[in-house]
């Protein structure tokens, strides 16, 4: 004959089905988004599966402490198997803190940002440097392979218990009468996978990294376009992170750099108008300080890189405005030339200079982010260049 076991309190059952559903989620999640390729829709999906787990990591916190403080009544199987199912409980609970958090390290490692649903930012775990990124990857994979492996043999061990010990424990933890709440339950767990995989079928295909045949000129050809001015010539002293820009990925701001450029000044302060700046930048050498993204940025739909492994700026047209410079010119990048404006301060003493200046980018003037990129703002569309050079007075 089957009994049921006294029913664990409502708090206790709501958080339990509330993880469950979550956990099953984002495994969808992370298994849907691992196979899609680069897009913006992957990093929805991957900001959804972040922020699955980020909120198991509390309610499980949680749930625990509720536990301890109001412990359930005994299920009613004989005692060995007693035992062996607090220990199962024991090691899932166990899990549901791990899994988010080895997830949590990765996240911290890999460098990416993210904010919880895209409203409320994580920070990352301090301490931790992009050298262990593989070992949390890992880590986070096999703890992911182990919760399921728990999960299916703890829904196994339920229809067990009833076959041979004719002890129902579901519906102990049902959060309302059994056929209303399981059927509800499947609803919404059917519904979240249903929602993940179709956000992955609709999403816009990307076209993949195609071969672009535009060259850009190069440095050689580019600098043979300026002429020279009487304006003294100024070069840089080389410092690192010099030159820098800001952007934001899915609403979270991250700074990248250029590592390789060659800035020719012509500049005297009290003559602007007679200056010109002269910059050819090795786009190789752009890095978002993540080597995830360093991947993909290199590739067509982005900066393709290959085919244009340089680009170049020029202006011969400077002004004083305000207290501040302004070079109005042209950036050359991924063969489309555009006008660029930089804004910059100037501070010169016995034959050094200090050159603070800014601009901003439209990423999408330069079909920087082509595809599905170019139409989802989840890698912003302005780019603020920061540049801050020292540079010393040529003599020749």
């Amino acid at each position: 004959m089957n009994t049921i076991s006294k029913p664990y309190n409502l708090v206790a059952r709501m958080m339990h089905w509330a993880i469950a559903l979550l956990i099953f989620w984002a495994i969808a999640l992370g298994l849907v988004a691992e196979g899609m390729p680069n897009s913006p829709d992957k990093i929805e999906l991957f900001v959804l599966h972040k922020s699955a787990g980020f909120t198991v990591l509390i309610l499980a916190i949680v749930r625990l402490f509720w536990r301890l403080a109001h412990p359930p009544a005994p299920p009613g199987l004989p005692p060995l198997k007693e035992k062996l199912a607090s220990a199962g409980h024991w090691g899932l609970y166990l899990l549901m803190l791990a899994v988010p958090l080895s997830g949590w390290l990765l996240n911290s490692t890999a460098g990416y940002p993210f904010a919880w649903f895209n409203l409320i930012s994580v920070p990352h775990i301090p301490g931790l440097d992009n050298g262990s990124r593989d070992f949390f990857s890992s880590l986070h994979e096999y703890l992911f392979y182990i919760i399921a492996l728990m999960v299916a043999g703890h829904i196994a061990m339920l229809v067990l218990h009833k076959l041979l010990d004719g002890i129902s424990l579901l519906p102990r933890m049902l959060p309302g009468k059994s056929l209303v709440s399981a059927s509800a339950l499947s609803l919404a767990l059917v519904l979240l996978i249903g929602f993940t995989f179709y956000q992955a079928e609709k999403a816009s295909p990307d076209s993949g990294d195609v071969p672009v045949t535009t060259q850009l000129p190069t440095a050689a050809a580019a600098q043979q376009e300026v002429n020279k001015s009487d304006s003294p010539r100024w070069e840089m002293v080389a410092t690192p992170d010099n030159f820098n820009f800001n952007n934001s990925y899915a609403g979270q701001p991250f700074t990248g750099a250029i590592r390789q450029f060659t800035p020719a000044i012509y500049f005297d302060p009290a003559d602007p108008e007679n200056g010109i700046i002269d910059v050819t930048i090795n786009t190789q050498s752009i890095t978002t300080n993540n080597k995830d993204w360093d991947g993909t940025i290199k590739g067509s739909q982005w900066f393709a890189t290959e085919a244009h492994p340089e680009a170049h700026y020029l202006s011969r047209d400077i002004r004083k405005e305000n207290g501040k410079f302004i070079a109005d010119g042209e950036l050359t990048l991924k063969g489309m030339t555009k006008p660029i404006s930089v804004t910059f301060s100037w501070q010169e003493s016995n034959g050094e200079a200090r050159f603070i200046g800014s601009a901003t980018i439209d990423r999408r003037d330069f079909e920087i982010g082509s595809g599905s990129w170019a139409t989802n703002a989840s890698v912003a569309y302005e780019v603020e260049l920061v540049i801050d050079l020292k540079l010393m007075k040529q003599t020749n």
